[in-house]
C-alpha cells in the first residue's frame, strides 16, 4: 500500500466538553491516523479510553454540547467542513457504521425487510423484489436460517447475533469504501463471533473496503488486524503494524493490555528486548 491508497485521513481530531468552572474536559486528544483501501485497522483500549467517541466523531455524531475540531478527510475532502447534505450522501453509503448494540439501530415496530429496503431506497435502490432477492442471498452466506422469514420478522424477534449479521449483510449490500465497526462481537457467543469476524474479511476482500474495527479483545486484533492503534484516556499512545506491536510493544500501557490478554510472558519478553536503564539501582 502507498499514500495513494489512503481513503480516510484523521488529523488532530479533538473532542472537548464544557466542564465545571468553565474548564474544558478533553475526551479525545489530537488523534492522527490513516485508513487505507483493503486495510483492517484495530483501535484498542480499556473501557472509557475513548474508542466509541472516536467512532462517533468520524461520523460527526458527538454528544450535544461537545466541540469537535481537527480534520477527517475522505478522499482528501474534510468531512467536518462539508454541508450537512453532502455529508449525508457519504455517511451510510460510502462510510458505513456498525455500533455496539444492534437493537438500537432498528425500529422495533417495523419488520426487518421493510427497514432494510427503506435504507436501500434512500441510496437509489428502487426495485424491491431485486433487493429482497439479493439480501436473501447475502444473509444465507452469513448463515442466517430462513432469511426470507427473518426479513418478515420484527427486530425483537431476532437474537443479538442475527441483528448484528443483518447490519453486516446491509454493509455487504452497500459495498462501502470505509466500514467503522464498534465492538461488533460484544456479548455474542464464540461461534457467532468467529462467523462475524470472517464476514469482515469477506467485505474487505470482495470490496477493497478499509475497516476500522474497535475492540478491547486482543484475540480479535491478532486474527484480523493489519495495523493497530492503542488508545489511552483519549490519546493514541502507540500505533504499529500488528506483528511489531505484538512482538515489541513500546508503551507500558500496551504491554499491560497484552498481559491482561495473554499473561506475564508477553510482558517479560517485551521487557527483555529493552535496553537496561542505568539509573535503576540494582
Amino acid at each position: 500500500m502507498n499514500d495513494n491508497d489512503v481513503l480516510l485521513q484523521v488529523k488532530n481530531l479533538t473532542v472537548t466538553l464544557p466542564g465545571k468552572s468553565g474548564q474544558k474536559v478533553r475526551l479525545l486528544n489530537r488523534l492522527e491516523f490513516d485508513l487505507k483501501a483493503g486495510q483492517i485497522v484495530c483501535l484498542v483500549g480499556r473501557s472509557g479510553s475513548g474508542k466509541t467517541m472516536t467512532a462517533l466523531s468520524l461520523v460527526q455524531e458527538v454528544p450535544s454540547g461537545a466541540v469537535l475540531t481537527g480534520e477527517v478527510r475522505f478522499h482528501g475532502e474534510d468531512l467536518l467542513r462539508l454541508p450537512q447534505e453532502q455529508r449525508n450522501l457519504i455517511r451510510g453509503k460510502r462510510i458505513f457504521t456498525i455500533f455496539q448494540n444492534p437493537m438500537n439501530s432498528f425500529n422495533p415496530s417495523i419488520p426487518m425487510g421493510k427497514q432494510l429496503f427503506s435504507y436501500a431506497r434512500s441510496y437509489g435502490q428502487a426495485d424491491k423484489s431485486a433487493f429482497y432477492a439479493e439480501m436473501i442471498r447475502i444473509l444465507e452466506k452469513l448463515n442466517i436460517s430462513e432469511p426470507a422469514l427473518r426479513l418478515k420478522q420484527y427486530p425483537f424477534q431476532l437474537s443479538g447475533g442475527m441483528l448484528q449479521r443483518m447490519l453486516i449483510g446491509l454493509a455487504i449490500w452497500t459495498r462501502p469504501e470505509v466500514l467503522i465497526a464498534d465492538e461488533p462481537t460484544t456479548a455474542l457467543d464464540p461461534g457467532i463471533q468467529k462467523e462475524i469476524l470472517q464476514q469482515f474479511r469477506l467485505i474487505r476482500d470482495s470490496c477493497g473496503t478499509a475497516i476500522l474495527l474497535i475492540t478491547h479483545h486482543f484475540g480479535v486484533v491478532a486474527e484480523l488486524a493489519d495495523h493497530v492503534l492503542v488508545l489511552q484516556d483519549g490519546t493514541i499512545i502507540e500505533q504499529n503494524d500488528v506483528f511489531s506491536l505484538f512482538d515489541r510493544p513500546e508503551h507500558p500501557y500496551t504491554r499491560a493490555l497484552l498481559q491482561a490478554s495473554y499473561g506475564e510472558e508477553v510482558v517479560a519478553d517485551a521487557a527483555g528486548s529493552e535496553e537496561p536503564d542505568e539509573n535503576v539501582s540494582q
